[in-house]
């Protein structure tokens, strides 16, 4: 009776840990998901944010990539990133913080402030970065760090950056 409590013990510490059956690269499936709503999510947030802060540049229509993330020194994992930058708007920086806020709010996301001139969200398991100053503001969404054999990631972190298709500013 006592060795099987100690059976069980072990199993449930290796299970908690992580040492269980499954090992590196339980999230490879997930990929194409994760990056998928980060896309969409990134896109509409984007959007959003451009609007309420009257966007008149971009630095380009969006983009998103995958990029090594982990433990250092030896990363063990891949997120999607998916960023765009405002370069001119009708709304001066002193407001960029009030309204980057509202619509990101307005979008689900539930915001804190980073700093004074940052901005961080989260919503489903992704995070919103916003920086901003008077030359324009830097946005992001970032999925969570996927666990993925290295192999995996130097697949995902070799393909070309994806296009957002965020709408210019009109």
């Amino acid at each position: 009776m006592r060795r099987s409590r100690i059976v069980v013990g072990v199993v449930m510490m290796a299970s908690l840990f992580g040492c269980g059956g499954e090992g590196a690269g339980d999230d490879a499936p997930d990929a194409q998901r994760t990056a998928e709503k980060t896309r969409t999510a990134a896109s509409t947030t984007f959007e959003a944010i451009g609007q309420g802060v009257e966007a008149l540049g971009y630095t380009s229509t969006g983009a998103g990539r995958w990029a090594i993330c982990g433990q250092e020194p030896s990363p063990n994992g891949a997120q999607y990133v998916a960023e765009i930058a405002v370069t001119q708007s009708n709304v001066p920086p002193s407001k960029y913080g009030a309204v980057v806020r509202e619509q990101a709010e307005a979008q689900g996301w539930s915001v804190e402030e980073a700093g004074a001139d940052t901005l961080e969200g989260r919503k489903d398991g992704l995070t919103l970065r916003a920086q901003y100053g008077a030359a324009g503001m830097n946005l992001s969404v970032r999925s969570r760090c996927l666990d993925v054999p290295k192999d995996e990631i130097r697949r995902l972190t070799d393909q070309p950056k994806d296009d957002l298709g965020v709408a210019p500013p009109s």
